[in-house]
């Protein structure tokens, strides 16, 4: 259920971007949504402190776009993490986002960020993750698990925003995981896992929990911990992001998805 994963090589990350809407499972159904890579959400990227991300982004959208690395410490000036960039329907642009070797590791995520667009094209599907990697923490499994929310039409549209949502923000009928409505985890008791959360909805606040499991907190955003703090639920505004450590006990947990641990 997680999303494909590219990984730097050599210091550099070279991505193929292509945003487009077309057809793609959601929820289990068929929608036509905006896509990256024809998935929602698009690959997860894997860099380290000191990396460069070469993006080349081709828009097959008939709307402009661009593309913002949410909390990387990176230029925003020319073809680095410029919101004032407009990428017409049907050009392509060749971004550059050069990490400093001290870049703090932790979870972030990338999106269009074109002024007057923003909430549409990320409520139609335009997100993925992005980890800067740096710390190492024992885990049987690492998992990236991206959270949004979606609202369709009876043929698979996405549905368009009212007046009232476009005042005080809009909150879609489907609560994804990975493009997924309610998706089961399974693992072992005994087992614990590195959980990188993410809220990529544009309205909706997260109150993450996980009642009968051990949770820890590594931290928010770029920020850490000085240790491993144990919590019982986690608040993320849209946008933040969770960096959580889940130590399994034998049951079934439900917060919006399921969790299974068996013997």
């Amino acid at each position: 259920m997680e999303p494909e994963v590219l990984r730097s090589w050599g210091g550099v990350l070279r991505v193929e971007l292509v945003a487009a809407r077309q057809e793609s499972t959601v929820a289990g159904r068929r929608a036509r949504v905006l896509t990256y890579n024809g998935t929602v959400p698009g690959q997860t990227w894997l860099v380290r402190p000191g990396d460069r991300i070469e993006v080349r982004l081709r828009n097959e959208l008939d709307i402009p776009t661009n593309l913002h690395t949410h909390g990387l410490e990176v230029s925003p000036q020319d073809n680095g993490d410029n919101p004032f960039l407009s990428i017409e329907p049907g050009q392509v642009f060749d971004y550059r986002f050069d990490l400093p070797a001290d870049h703090p590791p932790g979870v972030f995520w990338y999106h269009p960020h074109r002024h007057g667009t923003v909430a549409d094209q990320l409520f139609g599907g335009l997100y993925g993750a992005l980890i800067v990697e740096g710390d190492q923490v024992p885990v049987s499994r690492d998992r990236v698990l991206v959270v949004s929310d979606l609202s369709l039409t009876a043929d698979g549209q996405v549905a368009s925003v009212s007046g009232p949502e476009v005042m005080m923000g809009r909150e879609g009928e489907l609560v994804l995981v990975n493009g997924q409505h309610r998706p089961q985890l399974s693992a072992r008791p005994g087992q614990r896992e590195r959980w990188r959360v993410i809220n990529a909805c544009t309205s909706r606040y997260l109150r993450l929990n996980l009642p009968g499991q051990r949770l820890e907190l590594l931290g928010i955003d770029s920020g850490r911990e000085p240790a491993p703090r144990e919590v019982t639920d986690v608040l993320l505004a849209p946008g933040n992001r969770a960096d959580l450590l889940v130590s399994m006990r034998a049951g079934t947990s439900d917060s919006g998805h399921k969790t299974r641990t068996d013997s």
